[in-house]
């Protein structure tokens, strides 16, 4: 009875060597990227363990910002004239404001400070609260005396005199000199237009 105890567990010993060197074997020949014998630091030369996270280390993770938040702050830099005029007009409660858009496509397209159809407004009318009557002429344009030019709408008025301001009023250096447009466009003017226009250019700014 001994002697077949004594057999059965070495013959039990033998084979589980051989299995386990069979399976060993079987390991490093099909998956190169195993990690023989269970050792790390065997590796740690060919760069394994570089992809271990220790988790004795603090990690830290970056936030990205959110595509809402990208495209909030895209909008704010595109549209950053526009919302400037837009706010301006708004806090006066002039009927330019739903026009904000256009004055600046305007003065784009026609090559001009964004800033002149609102300070002329401004120092000409108050921003289209002191205008004739149904004319829609903010700007004093072509009033003289009895003689009113109106417009059909505040869009019409816009896309009216613009394209007058450069040929006019708006060549060379007279473009950013309100002292310059002034001998023009209004020459009986004793320089405070021309003081009152600069002023609201700063307040544009």
């Amino acid at each position: 009875m001994t002697k077949r105890f004594l057999y059965l567990l070495l013959l039990f010993l033998v084979t589980s060597r051989l299995a386990f060197a069979l399976n060993a074997g079987y390991i490093n020949t099909d998956s190169p990227n195993t990690i023989s014998g269970g050792s790390l630091l065997q590796n740690s030369a060919d760069g394994l363990t570089d992809s271990i996270l220790n988790p004795d280390e603090p990690f830290v993770f970056a936030a990205l910002p959110s595509f809402d938040q990208q495209i909030k702050t895209s909008v704010k830099t595109a549209d950053a004239r526009t919302e400037i005029i837009r706010q301006y007009l708004h806090k006066f409660g002039s009927p330019l404001e739903k026009h904000s858009d256009l004055i600046v496509a305007l003065s784009d397209q026609y090559n001009f400070d964004y800033r002149w159809l609102v300070a002329i407004a401004q120092q000409e009318s108050n921003l289209c609260k002191h205008i004739p009557e149904n004319s829609y002429n903010c700007w004093g344009w072509g009033i003289y005396g009895d003689k009113v030019t109106s417009f059909d709408n505040y869009e019409d008025a816009l896309r009216r005199i613009a394209p007058q301001f450069t040929k006019i009023f708006l060549k060379g250096n007279h473009s950013k000199d309100p002292s310059e447009v002034m001998k023009t466009y209004t020459p009986p003017s004793d320089g405070s237009w021309a003081d009152g226009v600069s002023q609201f250019f700063d307040h544009l700014d």
